[in-house]
């Protein structure tokens, strides 16, 4: 008879796997000390940061890419968003204290190469 042992490694990608799935919406990244949750819509990707008590002449926002800082009086918040985006068409506003960026994502292009 043929004993089967499981090895640990495989729980350990497995909880890898699953960790990935549970990740919050709200990032942690050592650049970071403002608080701020990404989330998808069909056409948008929207950025909501907390900026309480900072004028909306104090924020500087500044895209480059898919990447997207945020800096205020009181911190910055730095990431990426996984689509494409239309860096343009972005719109910020400030209302109670919540910075909401509505950044569109932009459809990748389709290129058909010849090949010589």
């Amino acid at each position: 008879m043929t004993n089967i042992v499981r090895s640990p490694i495989f729980d350990e990608f497995a909880r890898i796997a699953t960790s990935f799935n549970e990740m919050p919406s709200s990032q942690s990244n050592p650049r970071n000390n403002l608080n701020y949750r990404i989330t998808a819509e069909d056409d948008d990707a929207i950025a909501e940061v907390e900026v309480p008590g900072v004028e909306p002449s104090d924020i500087k926002i500044r895209i480059e890419g898919r990447s997207l800082s945020v800096t205020t009086p009181r911190g910055s918040a730095y990431f990426t968003i996984g689509q494409r985006i239309d860096a343009e068409g972005t719109t910020a506003e400030v209302k109670n204290g919540l910075l909401t960026l509505r950044i569109p994502k932009r459809d990748a292009k389709v290129v058909e190469v010849v090949v010589k």
